[in-house]
């Protein structure tokens, strides 16, 4: 990765046992710009899960690998594996993870494998592929030493972003904008099998959890069930 020394020096967080957080830098999507925020766990063996990487300064990344060998670089949403490229080519010996429907131009990178419902960190994680949405492939993560639930872009709550007064109109009418957040009405109108989603949902609040990170927005450091039963109410 071309970590960016004149990129702020944004700081590693971390979130319960064993498992840490780091903002990133704006990006754009569809138009529009989001906040972006990476996920970083130590795992049971000493090795490093990182998940939906970000850029991020020399120093952070320095931070990050003071924790221990980054082994595996992980997305959990179609949206973010372009996220791997340039943390692949700085550290090629990681094993790479995505969910399907990855980019023609990312491709060629060696995958060690797709994401479904099967984890391969039992030890470390329960994992679920969320399912019901003919447009969005994600996977949800429970990271079970520090009762934390990983979403990427299924839940958002979207604070406003200085000098982009249309980005900050769009989260407010999508249901998507801090302080409640949710999932966002363009989202929800992709979801074609409600009853698979169900299904879904049925196993993520059956986990032992209270605390949710997300992409997009702040984070719930306790009362995440009841948090995720709310923004999933309309199904």
């Amino acid at each position: 990765m071309s970590s960016v020394s004149q990129l702020p020096d944004m700081p590693l967080t971390q979130f319960g046992d064993n498992i840490w957080i780091v903002d990133g830098p704006i990006v754009k999507d569809m138009g529009l710009s989001f906040s972006t925020r990476m996920i970083v766990v130590k795992l049971l063996d000493n090795s490093l899960w990182v998940c939906d990487p970000v850029k991020i300064s020399d120093n952070t990344l320095k931070a990050i690998e003071n924790l221990g060998e980054i082994k595996y670089l992980v997305a959990s949403t179609q949206r973010h594996v372009w996220r791997l490229n340039n943390w692949h080519e700085k550290y090629p010996k990681a094993q790479l993870w995505s969910c399907g429907h990855i980019p023609k131009k990312l491709r060629e990178m060696p995958y060690t494998g797709m994401l479904d419902d099967a984890s391969v960190w039992n030890n470390d994680f329960d994992q679920i592929l969320f399912k019901g949405n003919r447009l969005l492939t994600e996977i949800v993560f429970l990271h079970k030493v520090s009762k934390t639930v990983i979403m990427g872009d299924l839940i958002q709550n979207n604070e406003k972003i200085h000098g982009k007064p249309i980005t900050n109109l769009m989260f407010k009418i999508s249901g998507a904008a801090y302080p409640n957040g949710g999932v966002g009405f363009d989202l929800k109108r992709t979801f074609s099998d409600k009853e698979k989603a169900k299904e879904s949902l049925t196993r993520i609040l059956s986990w032992d959890f209270d605390k949710l990170i997300i992409a997009h927005g702040p984070c719930i450091t306790s009362g995440a069930k009841k948090y995720i039963k709310s923004a999933f109410a309309w199904l």
